[in-house]
Order: structure tokens, then sequence, then C-alpha cells
């Protein structure tokens, strides 16, 4: 492992560590080790595929309430066509769009990585934010570069 591909993992590391952001600090861990180990021969594998392995693992983990019974098809069925239930619909509309703008805005502009970790970092450290969101802020990111800046 060579120290420049070294420093930033542990700066990230550090950081995430001293913000209380246990996610980051852990995904830096587990590259920082892979790399390590050279074990970086995964990471294509890793770079293409987990990200939706973590969204596969987040839908399972939204699903929880069908399979416990604490959403029912009635239940289902009213809260749809609540105030809430369309909002909510139109909240899943704009978040999907937001999160398909940065993951293409990540791929086109990966300088704009260390930006989002940081701001991530800040919010979880400062305003209790939880880190699940950095491609829904590259999606906001890119969402505000066009309008502010192209």
């Amino acid at each position: 492992m060579e120290m420049v591909s070294a420093l930033p993992l542990l700066i990230i590391f550090v950081v995430a560590i001293l913000s209380k952001n246990n996610l980051l600090g852990a995904a830096a861990a587990i590259v920082f080790f892979l790399d390590l180990m050279r074990l970086n021969r995964f990471f294509p594998l890793i770079q293409a595929r987990g990200l939706e392995a973590g969204l596969l693992f987040l839908t399972i983990a939204l699903m929880i309430p069908f399979a416990t019974g604490q959403v029912t098809l009635k239940s289902l069925a009213s809260s749809l066509l609540s105030p809430v239930g369309i909002l909510s619909i139109v909240g899943g509309l704009l978040g999907a769009y937001l999160n398909s703008q940065g993951l293409e805005f990540v791929a086109a502009e990966p300088s704009i990585i260390p930006g989002i970790l940081i701001g991530v970092m800040l919010s979880v450290s400062l305003f209790g934010g939880v880190s699940v969101g950095p491609i829904m802020a590259a999606g906001i990111t890119a969402l505000l570069i066009r309008l502010l800046i192209r």
C-alpha cells in the first residue's frame, strides 16, 4: 500500500471518528484494510456493485414493517390516499430523481466526492444528520450547479 493512497483514507477515518460518523469511519477502515491486505483487485467489483448491495439492504430494512404487520393492506391503502401519503409519493419521486442525478454527477465529476463527504461529516457531527445520503447530496449538488452556475 502506498502512503499516497492510504493518507486520505486515514484522514477520512480519523475525521469520521471525531465527528461521530460511524458509517463513514467503518467504510474508510474497510477500504483501508482491503488495500492493506492487497485485496484491491476487489475494488472494481465493490465500486460497481457496492451501491446496489447497500440499497438492497436499505430496501430490505424498509420492508420489515410489512413482514411484522406494522403496515397492512388496509393501512397502506388509506395512507397512500391521505395528504401525507400523496406527499410521500411526490417525495419518493423527487428523491429517486435526485439520486439518479447524483449517480450521474459522481460518475462524471468524481472530484466532488471530498466536498460531499465533508458536508456529510459536518451534518452528522453538528446537526444530527444521518450518513445515508451521499448520492442524494450529489444530486442536490448537481441541481444547485444547474440553477446557480451553468
